[in-house]
């Protein structure tokens, strides 16, 4: 990206102000969060040029279709931060290129992010109503597939779920949990197992339940979540599943919320042929897919709080926090330095 379109990008991001764009000065970017912890911005931009050296041999090879402009988004994803500078000296992102690649290890990071805070501000609205409402963490699995059958896992997946959350649906194991299910946050996730070249989808979910959820007569144990889980997905065998109470602080609860495609694995596949095969099946099956859902109680606070599409939205301002005493004075510019793994003004 030249020089001007940068300077130009600066300047709509805060069309009122006539700001200064600081640049040149041979700082290092170290980008610390509110808990004192450094934002990993070159490690995941390292990833992100890994996953794009295996994406352009992929094109190559016909394995997945991405136009020629796709392909630059990709490779020049967060070549460039612009962060706000207060008067107090701190600093706020207000610019960067982030090409929104479903597997960009960048692109991902900041969806993490963005669905971390999304899931605080939800829970801390629920919470503040002060009428008990409690969450629990649970974790519905099948077994491995190979490549060639991840799609209709997913869809299985799916399925599944919305057996057990969806009112609409008439599924007798599960009316019991429905009973006392006001909302949830699904998060569908793959993982690879390098040695045995199979694919692990799997559902983390956050659910939202009434405080009689955890009465002794109405508490379900895991293994009735097991047994429940099987017939939902229609399954000879009796799944794996984890279900646990989350401790009822915003913090707790949002610390589960993590996005759900973690490429740096795949990113770090020595053998670039078996990368490419990983990579593709991955885009081919995660292609248009939602893999982040909210329902209910907890989809209808996301829509009063006015929080974007996790997924399809805004990866520049991800935190919902509202700091109306940040008053910027300047811009200061961060261009990624590629074999240096750093950001430098």
């Amino acid at each position: 990206m030249s020089k001007q379109s940068i300077t130009d990008m600066a300047t709509n991001s805060n069309e009122y102000l006539p700001l200064e764009l600081i640049r040149g000065t041979g700082e290092v970017l170290h980008d610390i969060s509110a808990s004192g912890r450094e934002r990993p911005w070159g490690r995941h931009k390292m990833a992100n040029e890994k996953i794009a050296a295996l994406y352009e041999i992929a094109r190559k090879k016909g394995k997945v279709f991405m136009t020629d402009s796709r392909m630059e988004s990709l490779q020049n994803c967060a070549g460039f931060t612009i962060y706000n500078l207060a008067d107090d000296g701190r600093r706020k992102l207000a610019v960067a290129n982030f090409c929104r690649v479903r597997l960009c290890p960048m692109c991902n990071w900041r969806r993490s992010m963005k669905l971390f805070s999304q899931v605080s501000a939800i829970t801390d609205t629920i919470m503040a109503r002060q009428d008990g409402t409690r969450f629990i963490f649970l974790t519905l699995t099948v077994r491995n597939v190979e490549g060639a059958d991840l799609e209709q896992e997913l869809e299985r997946l799916n399925k599944g779920f919305s057996y057990l959350t969806a009112k609409s649906r008439n599924f007798a194991p599960a009316k019991h949990l429905k009973e006392h299910l006001l909302g949830y946050l699904k998060a569908v996730e793959i993982t690879y197992n390098k040695k045995k070249n199979t694919y692990h989808p799997h559902i983390h979910a956050i659910l939202e339940v009434r405080p009689s959820y955890f009465y002794t007569e109405n508490y379900i144990p895991r293994s009735r979540w097991a047994a429940i889980w099987a017939q939902a997905i229609k399954a000879d065998y009796i799944p794996s599943v984890d279900v646990r109470a989350i401790d009822n602080t915003v913090k707790a609860v949002a610390e589960v919320a993590k996005y759900p495609v973690k490429m740096e694995s795949v990113a770090n596949i020595k053998d670039k042929d078996k990368g490419v095969e990983v990579l593709a099946t991955l885009h081919n099956a995660t292609f248009g897919r939602r893999l982040i859902t909210f329902g209910g109680d907890m989809a209808k606070v996301k829509r009063q709080l006015s929080l974007d599409d996790v997924e399809k939205g805004d990866l520049t301002h991800v935190e919902t926090d509202n700091d109306k005493d940040f008053n910027v004075v300047a811009q200061i510019l961060f261009e990624y330095k590629a074999g240096c793994g750093v950001y430098i003004c």
